[in-house]
Protein backbone atom coordinates (compact mmCIF):
# COMPACT_ATOMS: atom_id res chain seq x y z
CA UNK A 1 0.00 0.00 0.00
CA UNK A 2 2.78 2.67 0.79
CA UNK A 3 4.31 1.62 -2.50
CA UNK A 4 1.31 2.60 -4.05
CA UNK A 5 1.39 5.77 -2.84
CA UNK A 6 5.08 6.88 -3.01
CA UNK A 7 4.45 5.56 -6.98
CA UNK A 8 1.19 7.60 -7.48
CA UNK A 9 3.38 10.66 -5.45
CA UNK A 10 6.95 9.90 -8.13
CA UNK A 11 4.51 10.18 -11.04
CA UNK A 12 2.73 13.56 -10.20
CA UNK A 13 6.08 15.12 -9.53
CA UNK A 14 8.01 13.83 -12.52
CA UNK A 15 5.07 15.36 -14.54
CA UNK A 16 5.49 18.50 -12.95
CA UNK A 17 1.41 18.22 -11.93
CA UNK A 18 2.59 20.14 -8.90
CA UNK A 19 -1.59 21.22 -8.37
CA UNK A 20 -2.47 17.75 -8.21
CA UNK A 21 0.91 17.05 -6.13
CA UNK A 22 -0.15 19.64 -3.46
CA UNK A 23 -3.98 17.82 -3.62
CA UNK A 24 -2.66 14.52 -3.33
CA UNK A 25 -0.25 15.35 -0.40
CA UNK A 26 -3.10 17.10 1.17
CA UNK A 27 -5.19 14.20 1.20
CA UNK A 28 -2.37 11.64 2.13
CA UNK A 29 -1.75 13.80 5.20
CA UNK A 30 -5.98 13.79 6.04
CA UNK A 31 -5.86 10.25 5.44
CA UNK A 32 -2.92 9.77 7.80
CA UNK A 33 -4.64 11.53 10.36
CA UNK A 34 -7.51 9.84 10.26
CA UNK A 35 -5.75 6.74 10.98
CA UNK A 36 -4.01 8.02 14.23
CA UNK A 37 -7.70 9.26 15.28
CA UNK A 38 -8.98 6.04 14.65
CA UNK A 39 -6.03 4.08 16.50
CA UNK A 40 -6.54 6.62 18.83
CA UNK A 41 -10.17 6.10 19.14
CA UNK A 42 -9.63 2.28 19.69
CA UNK A 43 -7.02 2.42 22.23
CA UNK A 44 -9.15 4.62 24.34
CA UNK A 45 -12.13 2.49 23.67
CA UNK A 46 -10.01 -0.06 24.74
CA UNK A 47 -8.66 1.25 27.87
CA UNK A 48 -12.41 2.38 29.01
CA UNK A 49 -13.27 -1.05 28.58
CA UNK A 50 -10.24 -1.86 31.25
CA UNK A 51 -11.12 0.60 33.69
CA UNK A 52 -15.36 -0.23 33.48
CA UNK A 53 -14.09 -4.24 34.09
CA UNK A 54 -11.41 -2.97 37.00
CA UNK A 55 -14.41 -0.68 38.70
CA UNK A 56 -17.09 -3.34 38.47
CA UNK A 57 -14.20 -5.70 40.28
CA UNK A 58 -13.71 -3.36 42.97
CA UNK A 59 -17.81 -2.57 43.17
CA UNK A 60 -18.03 -6.32 43.69
CA UNK A 61 -15.18 -6.20 46.01
CA UNK A 62 -16.35 -3.63 48.14
CA UNK A 63 -20.00 -4.98 48.49
CA UNK A 64 -18.78 -8.23 49.59
CA UNK A 65 -16.71 -6.15 52.20
CA UNK A 66 -19.45 -4.30 54.00
CA UNK A 67 -21.61 -7.31 53.79
CA UNK A 68 -19.35 -9.49 55.34
CA UNK A 69 -18.83 -6.32 57.94
CA UNK A 70 -22.71 -7.11 58.91
CA UNK A 71 -21.98 -10.35 60.55
CA UNK A 72 -19.92 -9.04 62.99
CA UNK A 73 -21.54 -5.37 63.40
CA UNK A 74 -24.63 -7.62 64.11
CA UNK A 75 -22.70 -10.06 66.04
CA UNK A 76 -21.51 -7.18 68.53
CA UNK A 77 -25.05 -5.61 68.44
CA UNK A 78 -26.75 -8.60 70.00
CA UNK A 79 -24.48 -8.73 72.46
CA UNK A 80 -25.06 -4.43 73.23
CA UNK A 81 -28.58 -5.14 73.58
CA UNK A 82 -28.73 -8.39 76.21
CA UNK A 83 -25.87 -6.62 78.39
CA UNK A 84 -27.92 -3.45 78.36
CA UNK A 85 -30.85 -5.35 79.33
CA UNK A 86 -29.42 -6.64 81.92
CA UNK A 87 -27.85 -3.40 83.41
CA UNK A 88 -31.41 -1.63 83.29
CA UNK A 89 -33.04 -4.67 85.32
CA UNK A 90 -30.03 -4.93 87.88
CA UNK A 91 -29.83 -0.60 88.39
CA UNK A 92 -33.78 -1.12 88.31
CA UNK A 93 -33.64 -3.38 91.22
CA UNK A 94 -31.09 -1.72 93.31
CA UNK A 95 -33.17 1.38 92.87
CA UNK A 96 -36.28 -0.40 93.93
CA UNK A 97 -37.71 -1.85 97.56
CA UNK A 98 -38.20 -5.30 96.75
CA UNK A 99 -36.18 -8.22 97.93
CA UNK A 100 -36.48 -10.26 94.90
CA UNK A 101 -36.23 -9.71 91.05
CA UNK A 102 -39.70 -9.57 89.12
CA UNK A 103 -38.06 -10.88 86.50
CA UNK A 104 -35.02 -13.25 85.49
CA UNK A 105 -31.66 -11.19 85.64
CA UNK A 106 -28.56 -13.21 83.79
CA UNK A 107 -26.04 -11.09 86.26
CA UNK A 108 -22.79 -12.19 83.85
CA UNK A 109 -25.11 -10.27 81.17
CA UNK A 110 -24.96 -7.14 83.42
CA UNK A 111 -21.51 -7.27 84.20
CA UNK A 112 -20.73 -8.17 80.32
CA UNK A 113 -17.48 -8.20 78.87
CA UNK A 114 -14.79 -6.58 76.78
CA UNK A 115 -15.95 -6.98 72.66
CA UNK A 116 -14.18 -5.55 69.53
CA UNK A 117 -14.90 -5.46 65.89
CA UNK A 118 -12.97 -6.30 63.16
CA UNK A 119 -13.81 -4.97 59.99
CA UNK A 120 -13.09 -5.28 56.19
CA UNK A 121 -10.85 -2.54 54.40
CA UNK A 122 -8.75 -3.76 52.17
CA UNK A 123 -10.82 -3.39 49.22
CA UNK A 124 -10.26 0.31 50.56
CA UNK A 125 -7.44 0.52 51.11
CA UNK A 126 -5.82 -0.64 47.77
CA UNK A 127 -8.25 1.81 46.12
CA UNK A 128 -6.84 4.90 48.11
CA UNK A 129 -3.41 3.49 47.58
CA UNK A 130 -3.60 2.99 43.45
CA UNK A 131 -6.63 5.46 41.95
CA UNK A 132 -9.91 6.05 43.59
CA UNK A 133 -10.62 8.37 40.13
CA UNK A 134 -11.25 4.76 38.70
CA UNK A 135 -14.85 5.14 40.46
CA UNK A 136 -16.38 7.34 37.56
CA UNK A 137 -19.66 7.93 39.83
CA UNK A 138 -18.40 11.02 41.49
CA UNK A 139 -21.23 11.06 44.08
CA UNK A 140 -20.56 7.76 45.05
CA UNK A 141 -16.71 7.47 44.93
CA UNK A 142 -17.49 10.54 47.70
CA UNK A 143 -20.12 8.36 49.61
CA UNK A 144 -17.80 5.26 50.02
CA UNK A 145 -15.06 7.19 51.26
CA UNK A 146 -17.18 9.61 53.61
CA UNK A 147 -18.65 5.92 54.42
CA UNK A 148 -14.89 4.24 55.03
CA UNK A 149 -12.87 7.88 56.48
CA UNK A 150 -15.61 8.48 59.22
CA UNK A 151 -18.31 5.84 59.95
CA UNK A 152 -16.29 2.98 59.41
CA UNK A 153 -13.02 4.36 61.24
CA UNK A 154 -15.50 5.99 63.76
CA UNK A 155 -16.79 2.69 65.49
CA UNK A 156 -13.71 0.73 65.06
CA UNK A 157 -12.00 3.50 66.98
CA UNK A 158 -15.28 3.74 69.48
CA UNK A 159 -15.38 -0.25 70.04
CA UNK A 160 -11.65 -0.65 70.46
CA UNK A 161 -9.66 1.94 71.29
CA UNK A 162 -11.74 4.46 73.57
CA UNK A 163 -11.46 3.15 77.25
CA UNK A 164 -14.45 5.56 78.20
CA UNK A 165 -16.73 3.00 76.12
CA UNK A 166 -15.54 0.30 77.49
CA UNK A 167 -17.14 0.21 81.49
CA UNK A 168 -16.15 -3.75 82.19
CA UNK A 169 -13.03 -2.78 83.79
CA UNK A 170 -14.94 -0.40 85.99
CA UNK A 171 -18.19 -2.34 86.83
CA UNK A 172 -16.02 -5.66 87.76
CA UNK A 173 -15.22 -4.72 91.55
CA UNK A 174 -18.63 -3.58 92.44
CA UNK A 175 -19.54 -7.15 91.52
CA UNK A 176 -16.51 -8.88 93.18
CA UNK A 177 -17.69 -7.27 96.29
CA UNK A 178 -21.83 -8.07 96.33
CA UNK A 179 -21.72 -11.04 93.85
CA UNK A 180 -20.75 -14.55 93.87
CA UNK A 181 -20.27 -17.45 91.18
CA UNK A 182 -23.23 -19.57 91.52
CA UNK A 183 -21.96 -22.56 89.73
CA UNK A 184 -24.34 -23.08 87.47
CA UNK A 185 -23.35 -23.39 83.61
CA UNK A 186 -24.74 -20.69 80.78
CA UNK A 187 -23.89 -21.14 77.88
CA UNK A 188 -24.49 -17.91 75.05
CA UNK A 189 -25.32 -18.63 71.38
CA UNK A 190 -25.29 -15.25 69.83
CA UNK A 191 -26.26 -16.25 66.17
CA UNK A 192 -26.19 -18.91 63.53
CA UNK A 193 -24.49 -18.29 60.37
CA UNK A 194 -22.40 -20.63 57.65
CA UNK A 195 -20.46 -18.30 56.96
CA UNK A 196 -16.82 -19.51 56.73
CA UNK A 197 -15.60 -15.86 57.31
CA UNK A 198 -17.43 -15.60 60.55
CA UNK A 199 -16.82 -16.38 64.22
CA UNK A 200 -19.56 -17.69 65.73
CA UNK A 201 -18.86 -20.01 68.77
CA UNK A 202 -20.69 -20.96 71.44
CA UNK A 203 -19.46 -19.22 75.28
CA UNK A 204 -19.94 -21.44 78.67
CA UNK A 205 -19.78 -19.19 81.55
CA UNK A 206 -21.00 -19.72 85.10
CA UNK A 207 -23.80 -17.46 86.39
CA UNK A 208 -23.65 -15.21 89.27
CA UNK A 209 -26.21 -14.48 92.87
CA UNK A 210 -26.27 -11.08 94.12
CA UNK A 211 -24.96 -11.73 97.91
CA UNK A 212 -25.53 -8.66 99.28
CA UNK A 213 -28.58 -6.41 98.36
CA UNK A 214 -28.35 -4.32 101.17
CA UNK A 215 -24.75 -3.07 100.86
CA UNK A 216 -25.37 -2.93 96.95
CA UNK A 217 -28.52 -0.69 96.98
CA UNK A 218 -25.98 1.44 99.38
CA UNK A 219 -23.05 2.24 96.77
CA UNK A 220 -23.80 4.95 94.92
CA UNK A 221 -20.94 4.48 93.17
CA UNK A 222 -22.27 1.31 91.83
CA UNK A 223 -25.61 2.36 90.67
CA UNK A 224 -23.82 4.97 88.89
CA UNK A 225 -21.30 3.17 87.38
CA UNK A 226 -24.34 1.03 86.01
CA UNK A 227 -26.10 4.07 84.56
CA UNK A 228 -22.90 5.59 82.82
CA UNK A 229 -22.65 1.84 81.28
CA UNK A 230 -26.30 2.27 79.79
CA UNK A 231 -25.10 5.81 78.72
CA UNK A 232 -22.43 4.57 76.55
CA UNK A 233 -23.47 0.99 75.93
CA UNK A 234 -26.47 2.69 74.36
CA UNK A 235 -24.58 5.02 72.21
CA UNK A 236 -22.97 1.76 71.09
CA UNK A 237 -26.30 0.52 70.14
CA UNK A 238 -27.56 3.49 68.00
CA UNK A 239 -23.97 3.79 66.37
CA UNK A 240 -24.34 -0.14 65.35
CA UNK A 241 -27.45 0.03 64.16
CA UNK A 242 -27.28 3.19 62.55
CA UNK A 243 -23.88 1.55 60.34
CA UNK A 244 -26.44 -1.27 59.22
CA UNK A 245 -28.69 1.10 57.85
CA UNK A 246 -25.94 2.75 56.09
CA UNK A 247 -24.52 -0.51 54.68
CA UNK A 248 -27.52 -1.05 53.44
CA UNK A 249 -28.02 2.40 51.62
CA UNK A 250 -24.57 1.56 50.14
CA UNK A 251 -25.02 -1.34 49.40
CA UNK A 252 -28.12 -0.41 46.94
CA UNK A 253 -26.47 2.60 45.41
CA UNK A 254 -23.48 0.45 44.50
CA UNK A 255 -25.86 -2.43 43.27
CA UNK A 256 -27.62 -0.03 41.17
CA UNK A 257 -24.02 1.95 39.78
CA UNK A 258 -23.65 -1.97 38.86
CA UNK A 259 -26.63 -2.33 36.94
CA UNK A 260 -25.94 0.28 34.93
CA UNK A 261 -22.00 -0.08 34.19
CA UNK A 262 -22.89 -3.93 32.98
Amino acid sequence: MLNFFRRIRYDFMDKNKRGKYLKYAIGEIILVVIGILIALQINNANEHRKDRAMEITILKNLQEDINLDTLDIQFNLNYHKKFFTAEKKLLNFLQSDGEQLSESLDFSNALGTPLIIALHKSTFQNLQNNNIGILSNNKLRKNISRFYDFFHYALVTMENQYPAYQTYTDKKPFFQKYFKVSGENLTITNTDTNNEEYFNPDFVKQSMELTNIKSAREDEGFKIELNESLFFRNVKIGFYEDMLNRIRELNEVIEIELKNLQ
